[in-house]
């Protein structure tokens, strides 16, 4: 379960973000996380109000947004939307796909008060 240990680092972003913010509350953060990230939202969320307690952030909204995931194809050049890693190109058949989006996780923004 590495959603514990992810959450733990975004909380330390968030409270190293708001110290040198001078921000009293967290009240949402959003994230982005891509399709590939092979990040189980739901054992995010419950990890995230487990590591958040007694934060900054506790009770702080987290909201998520999927970032499909997108391949290069190295042989014909085309951008192409990817399933998971090792797809073949959808236009060439190819499987010299890099992919380009859909593995990271990000912290977006932040409503604070």
């Amino acid at each position: 379960m590495h959603e514990l240990s992810l959450c733990k680092n975004i909380i330390d972003i968030v409270e190293e973000q708001s110290r040198n913010r001078s921000v009293k509350k967290v009240k949402a953060i959003y994230l982005e996380i891509g399709e590939l990230a092979l990040i189980e939202k739901s054992a995010l969320t419950f990890s995230f109000e487990l590591v958040a307690k007694g934060t900054i952030a506790e009770g702080a909204i987290l909201s998520i947004t999927d970032v499909p995931a997108k391949g290069l194809c190295d042989y014909c050049g085309v951008f192409v939307t990817i399933k998971q890693r090792f797809d073949p190109c959808v236009h060439c058949g190819n499987f010299s796909l890099k992919v380009i989006q859909g593995d990271e996780l990000r912290i977006k923004t932040m409503e604070v008060e």
